[in-house]
């Protein structure tokens, strides 16, 4: 099985970068609303930057999961961008443990029509000593400052189940319990 940091919250306290410049589909503040669904919508709910010439950032908190094995954690997110023959807008994804990065992506071919689901491999995950505290710093990255726009429609972490839980021995003492009312 496997755990969804979802957004929960969005973080205006950014000092890296301006939150301003991102909005959800009807101008509001409220980021992590548009971006959090477990089955993206697309065009009904996500948030926009412009592409005015300066690059543009904001910040969403996580839900809490809880410390899994060494390997399968991933970034995922759907995007869709445009192009009006300027040269489209790259979009840097980063993964904070408070206000540290702990893995980044970039992408600087988002698909131009359509939304598309990406997915990025977080290769280490043995530097993230806390996962109540994590956050995803999404990042437009301008490229002509000619109005293209980036939009978002659904961000998230996924990672494999917490090692060593508690579900195998209590499916264990099940199956002895079912064996000794035999």
């Amino acid at each position: 099985m496997a755990q969804y940091a979802r957004p929960d919250a969005t973080d205006s306290t950014d000092t890296e970068g301006t939150w301003t410049g991102w909005s959800d589909q009807s101008g509001g503040s409220n980021l992590h609303l548009a971006i959090d669904e477990t089955s993206a919508d697309d065009g009904t709910t996500y948030i926009e930057a412009s592409d005015s010439g300066s690059d543009e950032g904001c910040r969403v908190s996580l839900s809490n999961v809880s410390a899994p094995g060494s390997s399968g954690t991933y970034i995922k997110y759907k995007a869709l961008t445009q192009d009006g023959g300027y040269g489209q807008p790259t979009l840097k994804i980063e993964l904070l443990q408070g206000t540290s990065v702990k893995a980044t992506t970039t992408n600087s071919s988002v698909n131009t029509s359509s939304y598309t689901a990406y997915s990025y491999t977080v290769s280490d995950v043995s530097g993230i000593s806390d996962w109540t505290d994590l956050k995803l710093r999404i990042t437009m990255i301008s490229n002509t400052g000619s109005g293209e726009y980036m939009r978002v429609t659904q961000a998230y972490l996924e990672t494999q189940d917490a090692g060593g839980g508690a579900s195998v021995p209590i499916t264990a003492m099940n199956l002895i319990y079912r064996q000794m009312r035999k």
